[in-house]
């Protein structure tokens, strides 16, 4: 299976690799991290497969998802009182 790829145009004056030579492969990585992290805040991704596609451990990824304020757990009320009830706690 292929990954798809994309061109993205970086500024020179990057805080990493040398001025004018960004480190790209980092840069890279970060993005990926980024992107991930938005599928999740999105819904898009829950956090066990986003922990895998950033290739974390879940407990690491769910620490990454705190310091970009992404909840880790996402209840409404109206879900938290449902399950709370199918519980029998509610």
């Amino acid at each position: 299976m292929s990954t798809p790829a994309r061109t993205v145009d970086v500024a020179t004056a990057l805080p990493w690799g040398r001025a004018g030579e960004p480190d790209v492969r980092a840069l890279g990585r970060e993005l990926r991290l980024l992107w991930i992290i938005e599928e999740v805040r999105q819904h898009r991704l829950g956090v066990g497969k986003g922990a895998e596609l950033a290739g974390v451990p879940r407990a690491a990824f769910m620490h990454m998802l705190g310091d970009h304020g992404v909840p880790v757990i996402d209840y409404t009320v109206e879900e938290l009182d449902r399950e709370l009830g199918a519980l029998g706690l509610g």
